[in-house]
């Protein structure tokens, strides 16, 4: 737990966590703050685009704040320093994976969670399609953890690039190109039969199919990405050099 808070601690004085934040409210509210104070939508409509908006926008922010936590924390000694006072490199990855998922979640939280709440409160919480509890309170987790799956595949990227710059570029070819085959892949009529066990086509289908079938479906395959992720990771990791 004291290396989780160090890590936080590092994460929260870095310049860029906040410019990264700052950058996911400014466009969360340029896009929809007029809505929020003049309404047009209601609250279950907002809430719906707002997380495909965090979708969109993940795909090219959290590719540069992976490749600057992560592989700048290489280029920064911190992971090394970290492995020389005594620490085990599994739990060294495992607390940077942790910080690393925290800080999407609270990229969520500012700009879904909070913008969301407000529309509820000001437009209320009729959802024509279900019961508030399973059409928001159950599908925001299972979103989140969903985009975790998918942005957790920059992790990777980051632990196996030497240098942030070169990161940053991969993760967002990456997730573009991630972004573009699920697109194209849509059209498909098969489509439906691909994508639903991927965490990157699920992250679509969750914000219409919140069956119970679904729901399970959507949290295995993306428990199943992490755990590649973090298994694969630590493969390169337990490997590094350290100097």
């Amino acid at each position: 737990m004291n290396l989780y808070k160090w890590d936080m601690k590092q994460m929260l004085k870095s310049k860029v966590f906040w410019f990264i934040g700052g950058a996911f409210l400014l466009i969360t509210y340029l896009c929809h703050g007029e809505t929020l104070i003049k309404g047009g939508m209601g609250g279950y409509e907002l809430f719906l685009t707002l997380c495909n908006d965090f979708n969109s926008l993940s795909m090219f922010f959290i590719g540069i704040f992976a490749g600057l936590h992560v592989t700048g924390a290489f280029e920064d000694r911190r992971m090394q320093a970290a492995v020389m006072a005594g620490n085990s490199r599994a739990k060294v990855l495992l607390t940077k994976f942790a910080s690393f998922m925290t800080g999407i979640a609270m990229y969520f939280a500012a700009s879904v969670i909070l913008p969301a709440t407000i529309g509820f409160v000001r437009f209320g919480t009729f959802c024509e399609d279900g019961s508030f509890l399973r059409n928001v309170i159950a599908r925001t987790p299972t979103f989140l953890i969903t985009e975790m799956a998918v942005c957790s595949v920059c992790f990777i990227i980051s632990m196996i690039c030497k240098k942030p710059g070169i990161a940053v570029i991969v993760n967002m070819v990456t997730m573009l190109t991630a972004s573009l085959a699920v697109t194209l892949i849509s059209f498909k009529d098969w489509a439906m039969d691909v994508l639903k066990y991927i965490p990157h086509g699920q992250t679509s289908i969750v914000l219409g199919d919140m069956s119970n079938k679904n729901c399970a479906l959507a949290l295995s395959v993306s428990v199943a990405l992490v755990a590649l992720v973090v298994i694969g990771s630590f493969a390169k990791f337990r490997k590094e050099e350290l100097k």
